[in-house]
């Protein structure tokens, strides 16, 4: 009939499962990872493959992880004792999995962290770059020899909070001869620095210190007494 128009034809649905792997791979390289491990991952059976048995995924891990909001309450350096809750069980179980997923290829990784976690990150990627801990740290005295002479190829590490000693970041400094970034800033140290060890550490190009817990010897004390622990 003249003038009257006719209805469009129903655009074509798009099969979201049929997308060509490299579209998939792109679209998943901006996801972040919390996001494809819990939900995106989970749409259809070819995107869990993508998910699953893409290793390039996984170079560079990053969990997500917001710690004053887990505490509920905001961070304040000056009472450190009281925020030492282990990480959200569900992330922990997250970062293992997208370890698994690396197939050994992850270079970088970014979140929390518990002693277990450590030892398994540290024998499941062995070409581990970067290690960015986003969690209160304490990588008790068992644990050190377990972990740190596995992270030969370690070139950055970043402990934003947490506690640690003398002997664990000399483990680092002997075990790890790549490495270039120390920045425990956020952290407290259980024993005073001796002038041996301060002197190893400042052969390290980019150094922020951790805070004192105890008295250092004289010479050092009013060095690290300042707001700036940069080197």
């Amino acid at each position: 009939m003249d003038g009257v128009v006719p209805p469009e034809p129903p655009s074509a649905t798009r099969n979201w499962a049929e997308l060509p792997r490299d579209v998939g791979y792109e679209i998943f390289r901006r996801v972040p990872h919390v996001d494809v491990l819990s939900s995106a991952g989970l749409v259809c059976a070819s995107w869990r493959r993508l998910a699953v048995e893409e290793p390039m995924l996984w170079q560079h891990i990053d969990i997500a992880f917001d710690w004053e909001e887990y505490i509920g309450v905001a961070y304040d350096e000056d009472e450190v004792f009281f925020n030492t809750q282990e990480p959200p069980a569900g992330l922990l179980a997250m970062a293992r999995a997208a370890v698994d997923r690396s197939a050994g290829r992850c270079k970088s990784f970014r979140g929390p962290v518990d002693c277990h976690l450590l030892i398994y990150l540290a024998t499941r990627a062995p070409s581990l770059s970067s290690l960015h801990v986003t969690s209160f740290f304490r990588l008790h005295k068992d644990f050190v020899d377990r972990v740190v002479p596995k992270l030969a190829m370690l070139e950055r590490l970043v402990l934003p909070r947490g506690l640690t000693t003398a002997n664990t970041l000399r483990a680092f400094l002997d075990h790890c001869p790549r490495l270039e970034l120390l920045d425990a800033g956020g952290c407290y140290l259980e024993r005073s620095c001796c002038s041996s060890l301060l002197a190893w550490l400042c052969e390290v190009k980019v150094l922020t210190l951790p805070r004192q817990l105890l008295p250092l010897d004289p010479e050092y004390s009013a060095m690290l007494a300042e707001d700036d622990y940069g080197y």
